[in-house]
């Protein structure tokens, strides 16, 4: 029994194998066989014709398939290629459009450069550009921080005074006569000096050694004014003129007015020299626009060389105390040598002259 089961098994087992044989022949039979009927197909003689067209039929068929495939990835393709191009573009108009910001953003930064440099350059422009732009006014600081002193020296008559005054090497003021008579030459001495006045006879309360041409109250204004004109004939470039004596004609009001009107009308500036002290010069100044210049210290009603120091020395203070005074002396030889042995006290003021001042 047991030798018949063993033989079963076997015979079992061969047809299983046979079995699998014949399986694996036809699966590939049928697997090949597509490819040798197109082979066949595609296969002609030169005397014969492709009778099946079934298969023809089905042939076309896969290459509409291929060439269908083919589109579809050529459109996939060209889809690609498209959004790959439009993303380009648009990240190009992006970087333009960054680019053009950029580049408007330097216009403007330019441009403000530029404006800020027009504003710049406005701050270091002058008075008078200053009424024109909105530019900060900057005030020049003095070059000379200290205070001033004008030294005026009166009676300048002779060829003598003006040489005694050119010696001392100082910057004084020479205050001449007006040309007459008993002293010809002071219009030519004038010319020769950088900056000078006119030293104008008014009459005094009571003085015995009055100049000729000594204008009075009493003159009318027709006179005065005949006056000042011969004055500006012989000085056309005068600008500031003080009264020699004057303390009659400079208290009274109405002869004052009279000579203001006459000064404004010749374009000159009076200077009080202050010989009494009410004097009208300051009210007249008002009332005409013109500034009230006067004289602070008389140097030398003593002719004493330490008279005249201590004048000096109280002109100086009253510089330093004011920021700018003024002195009158006289060109007498102590009152020049007084100011030269005082060279170290004028270093502590600067002397000017008046039009440095008004």
């Amino acid at each position: 029994m047991k030798t018949i089961d063993k033989k079963y098994k076997v015979l079992l087992a061969l047809c299983l194998i046979v079995l699998g044989i014949f399986l694996f022949a036809f699966g590939s039979l049928f697997l090949s066989k597509p490819k040798y009927q197109i082979q066949e197909q595609n296969v002609t003689t030169p005397h014969e014709t492709p009778i099946n067209i079934a298969p023809v039929e089905n042939n076309l068929s896969l290459e509409e398939v291929d060439l269908g495939l083919k589109n579809e990835n050529l459109e996939f393709l060209d889809k690609n290629i498209s959004e790959i191009l439009n993303l380009h573009n648009k990240n190009n108009d992006v970087n333009l459009s960054q680019n053009d910001q950029n580049l408007s953003y330097d216009l403007n930064t330019t441009q403000e450069d530029l404006n800020q440099t027009k504003i710049e350059q406005n701050i270091t422009i002058t008075p008078k550009e200053a009424n024109q732009t909105q530019a900060i006014k900057i005030t020049k600081k003095p070059k000379n921080t200290k205070p001033r002193l004008a030294i005026i020296i009166d009676d300048m008559a002779s060829h003598t005074h003006v040489d005694m005054l050119r010696k001392t090497h100082l910057k004084l003021i020479p205050s001449f006569f007006p040309p007459d008579k008993r002293h010809p030459y002071t219009a030519e001495f004038a010319k020769d000096f950088e900056f000078f006045m006119v030293h104008l006879p008014l009459a005094a309360i009571k003085y015995d050694k009055a100049e000729l041409n000594t204008l009075h109250p009493s003159d009318d204004a027709q006179k005065i004014q005949q006056r000042v004109e011969y004055i500006k004939e012989h000085f056309p470039n005068v600008k500031f003129i003080n009264n020699h004596t004057g303390s009659l004609f400079t208290s009274d009001k109405k002869a004052m007015e009279k000579l203001f009107k006459a000064f404004g009308e010749n374009e000159f500036v009076f200077v009080d020299s202050r010989t009494i002290g009410n004097s009208k010069a300051k009210i007249l100044a008002n009332k005409y626009n013109q500034p009230y210049i006067a004289r602070d210290v008389f140097l030398d009603n003593e002719d004493n060389i330490a008279y005249i120091k201590n004048q000096l020395k109280q002109a100086v203070d009253e510089a330093v105390k004011k920021g700018f005074a003024i002195a009158i002396g006289h060109p007498r030889e102590k009152t020049f040598q007084a100011l030269v042995q005082s060279k170290e006290l004028l270093d502590l003021v600067e002397l000017v002259y008046l039009n440095e001042i008004y």
